[in-house]
């Protein structure tokens, strides 16, 4: 599954550059700037390839970007406000997700899997416990409850996406380009309601830094596609939950430019989270 892999490690860079964006600019303002950059992108490529849409397709692509709009946005902030090491293996937990609507359609996951689910949870609950006081080059903690909800609310809307995202490549002639492209115009929408009801003051043009929020959402938007695409010849679990190995990226890039170290407890947590997701991928 060399494309569901692929696609891990596009949205681990992506994720963390954006965060450390989201630590100099708005977390929405990051967000929805990406998002068009994005599209901008697949504009382009559904112009210049011709591909025609299928309807029932661009449907769930437009139920898929509901999910990752809102999760984008509370992940985000959860990276600037938080530890990234942290926050990126909760939102990894999101892999639980495509297993269960397996399961509901009555494809039960194996003992490793069931093994995989049970070692993130536990994952989660040990990053979620406050880290001793803070040493010397400790940075932001990642334990406290608003940013455990901001990571675990992404978690939920990661999940979804790749479950809906599935369902719209699923469809006789649905396109990987067309579904992606209904996801990012509905992500669009819900980040400018949010910008408009509560968030407008977390609105504005990035300036100098459009360049970097651009790159980010090319990032993301080759991550998603790539993920489409697996997803027309990959079974849902594995494929999601290969897609969740963006945090190995994150945390490798957040220990290795910013330096952030963790709790002792923390690092189990970590561990725990990567690992319960590598059991889901293997099994």
């Amino acid at each position: 599954m060399p494309l569901g892999f692929s696609s891990g490690l596009c949205w681990g860079a992506a994720d963390f550059f954006g965060g450390v964006q989201s630590r100099r600019l708005p977390a929405l303002t990051v967000a929805f700037w990406s998002q068009v950059a994005g599209a901008l992108a697949l504009a382009v490529a559904l112009a210049v390839l011709g591909v025609r849409p299928a309807g029932a397709g661009v449907a769930w692509g437009l139920a898929a970007g509901v999910g990752s709009g809102i999760a984008l946005v509370l992940f985000y902030r959860g990276l600037a406000e938080g530890t990234m090491s942290v926050v990126a293996p909760i939102s990894a937990c999101g892999a639980i997700v495509p297993v269960a609507a397996a399961l509901i359609a009555g494809d039960r996951p194996g003992a490793i899997a069931g093994v995989g689910v049970l070692a993130a949870i536990a994952g989660v609950m040990l990053v979620s416990r406050a880290p001793n006081p803070p040493r010397a080059r400790t940075v932001r903690t990642g334990g406290s409850g608003p940013v455990l909800a901001m990571a675990l609310g992404s978690a939920l809307g990661f999940g979804l996406f790749y479950v809906f995202v599935d369902a719209g490549t699923a469809v006789p002639g649905g396109s990987p380009l067309w579904v992606i492209a209904g996801a990012r115009a509905s992500s669009l929408l819900v980040l400018s309601m949010i910008a408009l009801v509560g968030w407008r003051s977390g609105l504005r043009w990035p300036g100098r830094r459009i360049g970097p929020v651009a790159l980010v959402g090319l990032a993301d938007t080759g991550a998603n596609l790539l993920f489409a695409y697996a997803a027309t010849t990959g079974n849902l679990a594995v494929v999601g939950v290969l897609g969740s190995l963006y945090p190995v990226a994150t945390v490798v890039l957040a220990r290795w430019l910013l330096g952030e170290r963790l709790s002792g407890g923390q690092n189990a947590g970590v561990v725990l989270a990567l690992t319960g997701v590598g059991l889901l991928a293997a099994a």
